[in-house]
């Protein structure tokens, strides 16, 4: 599931032991949540390989066309920690991340800051490579709802409560098994903004099918992410680790000789 989240508008403000089938059982009853999430693993690349998803660095755009705005974007992540830098013209630099510990966010607007309760969590989700494979750490309750249309595809919608009460709504391809999107809360300092997230093309990264443009829709604008570019390897530590901005807002301030 999570593993598109972490590319969806990166910056503009993603355990199952057995593979199970996710056909529709006689009678047209609607395949259990579990199963669906067990075959998009699968859709993926399986579970051998989301394991060993390797850290890598990314470069992308995100196209806003009734502003006649474009925003690029980088994005570097490794082992549960990501760090996003953009550029918006006119604006100015924007950054996020999650450290493994500390969700945080800064832009010329805002300042920086230390995210806290559904942000914070939202950000450790879409940091974790590994989030498909568990459940236990981000879904409370899953229960499939309907079989209906979602971005031109026949689709599963599944509804996902989470242990920090949010709630949200997944779309699998009934033919794929593949995610096609969702439509969930996206939290941010002006307040939750609903996110509509279409998942038009995927591409493969070290044997896993992750999503290569995605076309959101928020706040009356809709908005094209596009990932450039992929390069798998180690990430220096320097990149992931917290700004001095931020190690500065957290309690008791920054260690002796910041």
């Amino acid at each position: 599931m999570n593993l598109a989240y972490r590319l969806i508008l990166p910056a503009a403000l993603a355990a199952l032991p057995t593979p199970l089938s996710a056909q529709a059982v006689p009678g047209g009853a609607l395949p259990a949540p579990e199963a669906i999430v067990a075959r998009y693993v699968e859709a993926i690349g399986g579970r051998a390989a989301v394991e060993r998803f390797p850290a890598r660095r990314e470069r992308g755009h995100l196209e806003i066309a009734a502003q006649g705005l474009t925003l690029s974007w980088e994005t570097v992540s490794e082992g549960g920690r990501i760090a996003t830098r953009s550029e918006l013209p006119g604006f100015g630099t924007i950054r996020s991340g999650f450290d493994g510990t500390v969700a945080w966010a800064m832009n010329p607007a805002s300042g920086p800051m230390i995210l806290d309760s559904t942000a914070a969590w939202q950000a450790r989700q879409a940091a974790d490579p590994l989030a498909a494979l568990h459940p236990d750490r981000y879904v409370a309750a899953m229960r499939t709802v309907e079989e209906s249309d979602f971005g031109g595809a026949r689709c599963y919608r599944v509804h996902v409560t989470t242990p920090w009460g949010e709630g949200f709504d997944e779309f699998f391809d009934v033919g794929t098994g593949l995610l096609q999107g969702f439509v969930r809360q996206q939290a941010s300092p002006q307040g939750d903004i609903e996110v509509t997230s279409e998942i038009t093309e995927y591409r493969t990264v070290a044997g896993v099918r992750l999503p290569r443009v995605t076309r959101a829709r928020m706040m009356g604008m809709e908005m094209v992410n596009t990932v450039d570019s992929t390069e798998v390897g180690a990430v220096p530590d320097s990149l992931l680790a917290l700004p001095p901005e931020i190690r500065a807002l957290r309690p008791g301030g920054p260690p002796p000789g910041e």
